[in-house]
């Protein structure tokens, strides 16, 4: 007698296998819930997509990669070093830190450095060595220029724009992401790199000839002109001091807390600029930072990158008062001028203090000796030029640490 045939149980295909079975995706409650999961599962198809894709600029500013370079020319006579000796160098605990290997790899992508990895070993390049350590301002002006275009996406940009200006940010990450297929994601980053690179190099370039290359190609890039001032008429001197423009030349910087206007300008032009750059680094001071934004962040991100301070505590101003606590938060080593020593303050008196008096004679060029040396020594010896409570502090921080330090329980 034929069988008959019966039909499949559930969950089961007609030759008796089970049925594979799909999870079931929960369904939104409404329109509005479906579209913003929609909307999520796109952004997170297009950044893992985006994820996977190398990134083809910089993630430091130029200034920033210039630290490896200098660590090695610095450390190791610009001979090769191990990638944990140069971690090391520049501040950081581990090789396999991800903020020194993405600062490493930037120093490549700069071509200022070969080799990258925590196991490479690192070497200067020939833009490294005309960066770090140059025969002449004029080649490390050039050497940062040709490192800035050795990027092909900020040479292709820079280009693009020529001697326009570069539009507010919305058009200007349009343009990024339509004409260099910078993907979105990574557009403000580029954007931001991009532009301090050019305020970079355009502080070199400011005090070179007008005729000299790399003047035009900062003008054209950042659609600015330098103007040379005329030379004031023989008068006798007074507290008014016209500011020429000055092209930075040094790598390393000095940050000047001083009052501002009368005397005390014409002091930090014709004193401190040049006793500061005798001692082998550029003077900065906080009317000079022309960047949009917090004034008190701007000074912050000064002090953090200095490598000494200059504070002139003459007449106690709390603005310059204000500056030094910012300094001494962030562990600098400070150098301390004054008038007289009432104006220093009795807990600092035992670290590096020069006391001037504008009556003896030729206090100008002492004064001028006197901060050439101490900052020479200070560099040489930092914790000597640092308040002791601090210098604990310094020893639990890297180089990655930009906030100011939390107070101990």
């Amino acid at each position: 007698m034929a069988e008959v045939a019966q039909p499949p149980n559930a969950g089961e295909t007609p030759n008796g296998k089970a049925k594979a079975t799909r999870p079931k995706k929960p369904k939104p409650k409404n329109a509005a819930a479906k579209r913003n999961a929609q909307k999520a599962a796109r952004k997170q198809k297009n950044s893992a997509a985006t994820g996977r894709l190398p990134w083809t600029f910089p993630k430091h500013t130029l200034e920033d990669a210039i630290r490896v370079a200098k660590a090695i020319e610095d450390k190791n006579a610009g001979n090769p070093m191990p990638a944990a000796s140069v971690a090391t160098a520049v501040g950081y605990k581990q090789v396999q830190d991800w903020r020194f290997l993405e600062l490493l790899r930037s120093a490549n992508q700069y071509g200022l450095v070969d080799g990258t990895g925590p196991t490479a070993k690192i070497s200067l390049a020939k833009l490294g060595q005309d960066i770090v350590a140059p025969s002449s301002p004029q080649q490390r002006t050039e050497g940062l220029f040709a490192a800035f275009r050795h990027v092909k996406d900020f040479d292709e940009v820079e280009k693009f724009y020529g001697g326009k200006a570069i539009p507010e940010d919305e058009f200007f990450l349009n343009t990024l992401t339509r004409e260099f297929t910078i993907p979105r994601d990574r557009a403000e980053t580029f954007a931001k790199v991009f532009t301090t690179n050019l305020t970079y190099l355009r502080s070199f370039a400011a005090g070179l000839p007008t005729s000299s290359v790399a003047e035009r190609q900062v003008e054209a890039a950042t659609g600015t002109t330098t103007t040379t001032l005329p030379a004031p008429p023989e008068k006798i001197p007074g507290p008014a001091v016209i500011k020429e423009p000055r092209g930075r030349e040094f790598l390393e910087t000095c940050f000047v807390m001083m009052p501002f206007g009368e005397w005390f300008d014409r002091y930090y032009q014709e004193i401190y600029i040049p006793a500061i750059r005798e001692a082998g680094f550029e003077p900065v001071r906080a009317d000079e930072l022309f960047t949009t934004g917090s004034v008190v962040e701007q000074i912050w991100e000064e002090i953090v990158k200095a490598k000494l301070l200059l504070a002139d505590l003459s007449g106690k101003n709390p603005n310059v008062f204000y500056e030094l606590g910012l300094a001494h938060a962030a562990v600098k080593p400070v150098v301390f001028t004054a008038s007289k020593v009432d104006d220093v303050p009795f807990d600092l008196r035992h670290l590096r203090v020069i006391i001037y008096e504008i009556q003896v004679p030729d206090w100008g060029a002492r004064l001028r000796k006197s901060i050439t040396d101490y900052l020479r020594n200070a560099a040489k010896e930092p914790e000597k030029s640092i308040p002791h409570p601090f210098r604990s502090i310094a020893e639990g921080r890297d180089a990655g640490d930009t906030k100011p330090p939390k107070r101990r329980p």
